[in-house]
């Protein structure tokens, strides 16, 4: 073999380690979102509704005090950080990390006091400790996620994501079976159950993470002072980035758990059991998008830094076709897929099923437009269009919460959703000078989706009838799809 083809064939599997690696992500992603998913049932049939939405509230609170505590470096800025010195991977993330931990406690017991103030909050037993413990654990880990992200190592994100969604669960579930409880301490049980595994995983990823440090020191013979310099000023770099994101992210999980936080105040723990069950069957969609987005993330960037938006916008449509057609066929089964997933006592909540899987895609689009002006370090823009959409969710539940129906802060999640999309992808046209998808094409489909979905919740009780909508449409999507897969004949992409 000569000089030439050796080469050749170097790049080729050079080229291919990104491709296999993004279906890896991705089919990682599906096994530990579905084995979670599969084990809703048994916390349905273990917990009563009110346990259920205590469970759920916990969820929310971490959801929204874990962006001000990681201070979200652990999606694109600390990406951009690995790209800035690849030497030093290491010491970059246990830069992160280091300067994050200490933000832990503090934050809960924030909430602890507000609680106090408010008379509103966790009810259980060493909610706000277990709250903080999580916090820290989750960071650690999160950060360690985006390594391997960066790195392509599919194997890790893997075993990290089965931990979390998988063995974590079902260690609960053995002790809640084994062990009797009044009423609130099921939820105890099962959350610090929970919090001991995430704290195990961190522990490790954190000892790995400081073993590799310290080769990578030795390696490039730094001292002491190189070292203590070098981490202020990629901690710098990346507080530059992500201080200015900071309220945005903040503002898309404040969207994505203010609705919950609302039901439990203005209907109650019980009916916050429900809500969360079905909000959870529509939301896991993002399974499917989230996979792919987190595969894809790595080249998205790459690809914006080098304004290849053309292939951009090709990729992007695949996705939200893709997902177009995952959702289609949800919604054609959701009412028997919810009965599987929680017993009479909560099938009130159904028609949140119905408008939460509506919500992937609008997500995914959202989160990829940011991820974008990340990587061309323009992130000004981001910041309004994250606190505008926070403003008017915050003003519409404000306003609807005394109708006191049930749909209507699933409805505003979805407006919020729908607003951080468009307002990223008018922020990325307006910094780069072009349009990140396909804007008629993208349109379309959520308008398809959202007319589909009322339709078939309307003939939610004739199993017959919904098979036949979705054969009837099977073909106008399938022919959707033939277009996107097109791209499937370029390997390298």
């Amino acid at each position: 073999m000569n000089v030439h083809q050796r080469l050749k064939n170097s790049a080729h599997v050079n080229l291919n380690i990104p491709a296999k690696a993004s279906v890896f992500f991705t089919i990682s992603n599906l096994i530990s979102k579905a084995a979670a998913f599969l084990l809703t049932p048994l916390f349905t049939r273990l917990f009563t509704p009110e346990e259920y939405g205590e469970y759920s509230l916990f969820g929310s609170y971490l959801g929204i005090l874990i962006v001000i505590v990681s201070l979200e470096l652990c999606g694109g800025v600390i990406m951009r950080a690995f790209q800035k010195n690849k030497e030093l991977k290491n010491l970059t993330l246990l830069s992160a990390i280091i300067l994050c931990l200490p933000l832990s406690f503090p934050a809960a017991l924030a909430l602890f006091l507000l609680k106090n103030v408010l008379g509103e909050g966790l009810e259980f037993s060493y909610a706000y400790p277990l709250l903080a413990i999580s916090l820290s654990s989750l960071t650690v880990i999160n950060l360690y996620v985006s390594k391997c992200k960066f790195l392509y190592k599919w194997i890790p994100y893997l075993i990290i994501g089965m931990m979390q969604s998988v063995a974590a669960p079902l260690l609960s579930i053995i002790f809640l079976r084994l062990t009797p409880t009044k009423s609130v301490d099921h939820v105890s049980l099962k959350i610090a159950t929970v919090t001991l595994v995430l704290l195990s995983v961190a522990s490790f990823l954190f000892a790995v993470t400081l073993k590799g440090a310290l080769e990578e020191i030795r390696k490039n013979s730094m001292g002491k002072r190189q070292t203590a310099a070098y981490m202020r000023e990629i901690l710098k770099f990346m507080l530059k980035l992500s201080l200015p994101l900071l309220p945005y992210y903040f503002s898309v999980m404040f969207i994505s758990q203010t609705d919950k936080i609302v039901i439990s105040e203005v209907f109650g723990k019980r009916i916050l059991g429900g809500y969360s069950v079905a909000y959870s069957a529509g939301i896991a969609l993002t399974a499917v998008t989230g996979g792919l987005m987190s595969s894809l993330s790595p080249w998205l960037m790459r690809r914006a830094r080098s304004s290849d938006f053309d292939k951009i916008r090709e990729i992007l449509n695949t996705v939200t076709t893709i997902t177009t057609i995952v959702i289609v066929i949800f919604l054609c089964v959701a009412p028997e897929l919810f009965k599987f997933l929680a017993p009479e006592e909560y099938q009130f909540a159904l028609p949140i099923t119905f408008i939460s899987a509506l919500m992937p895609i609008p997500l995914s689009l959202a989160q990829c437009a940011s991820g974008i002006s990340i990587a061309k370090e323009k992130v000004f823009g981001v910041l309004i269009s994250g606190i505008i959409p926070m403003a008017a969710v915050f003003s519409l539940n404000l306003a609807f919460s005394q109708m006191e129906k049930i749909h209507i802060p699933a409805v505003v999640t979805l407006f919020g959703y729908l607003s951080l999309m468009s307002l990223g992808i008018i922020n990325t046209r307006l910094k780069t000078g072009e349009f990140i998808i396909n804007v008629n094409k993208t349109l379309q489909k959520i308008l398809f989706l959202m007319i589909f979905s009322a339709f078939l919740y309307s003939i939610r009780d004739m199993l017959v009838m919904r098979l036949l909508t979705a054969s009837s449409f099977a073909l106008l999507l399938l022919y959707m799809l033939k277009s996107s897969l097109s791209l499937l004949k370029e390997p390298r992409e």
